[in-house]
């Protein structure tokens, strides 16, 4: 089981799951609230939280408004 750390602007959340960190991104963006702004970037790392400037090679970048829209919040 893998546990991520991942970020987005205010999101911050930490998941344990045997899934990929591409899934594990799409599934804990549901935790997001109304008050919660998210970067163009969502980083997911398994050594802590990560952003643009603490991110690492090892750390996995992905575009948060696709995950948005394969969860059905975009346009």
């Amino acid at each position: 089981m893998s546990k991520y750390y991942i970020s987005t602007g205010t999101l911050e959340l930490i998941y344990s799951t045997d899934k990929e960190a591409y899934d594990a991104c799409r599934t804990v963006i549901h935790e997001m609230n109304k008050y919660d702004e998210l970067d163009e970037f969502m980083y997911c790392d398994e050594r802590g939280m990560k952003n643009y400037l603490t991110a690492t090679p090892k750390t996995m970048v992905f575009i948060t408004k696709d995950i948005l829209e394969k969860e059905g919040y975009g346009t």
